[in-house]
């Protein structure tokens, strides 16, 4: 008989006799299970679980590999980070030095341009009053020529009418009177 009949079988057998057997297990069959439970144990050891333990190691390292390539690029970013600021605290110190230079440089320009204007207004002054003094001197001549050439005239008027102090007075005052 085949163990088929033998479930077909269990049909048949009184519930206190099933009973029974499910509390106290035939020893073939514990065999049975135990020898089954080994077998599909070395098979899933040989084509599952070490692909699967195989794979799981290879996340694992994966993993660990990603996780230690955050930390290195964390620990590059920081150093990023910090030559970065140090990058931008010197080019704050360059251009106050710049600007403090140019400031420096704008002051002496400036002090130059007044120091030249000053210069060229003391020159332009002293031009100027030079000419003033030339222009002074000529008409001071002019006056010089024509007020000798006016006392010539008068000297001559008078000579030619040689009259007495009273005519000459009135002669005088009426000749300054046409100049």
């Amino acid at each position: 008989m085949s163990t088929y009949p033998k479930a077909i079988e269990l049909h048949a057998i009184p519930p206190e006799e099933v009973q029974a057997s499910i509390i106290s297990p035939d020893l073939s069959m514990m065999v049975l299970t135990w020898v089954v439970f080994f077998l599909l144990m070395g098979v899933l050891y040989k084509f599952a679980w070490r692909p699967i333990l195989t794979a799981l190691d290879a996340r694992e390292k994966s993993i660990r590999k990603s996780v230690d390539d955050v930390e290195r690029i964390k620990r590059e970013m920081e150093g990023i980070e910090q030559t970065r600021r140090q990058l931008i605290n010197e080019a704050h110190a360059k251009s106050k030095e710049i600007i403090d230079h140019s400031r420096k440089a704008a002051r002496e320009a400036a002090h130059i341009i007044e120091q030249k204007a000053r210069e060229t207004a003391k020159i332009s002054l002293e031009n100027a009053l030079r000419d003033i003094r030339e222009e002074t001197q000529k008409a001071q001549l002019q006056l010089r020529r024509e007020g000798a050439h006016i006392a010539i005239e008068l000297a001559s008027k008078l000579i030619e009418e040689n009259m007495d102090t009273e005519k000459n007075q009135k002669t005088v005052n009426r000749l300054i009177k046409e100049i």
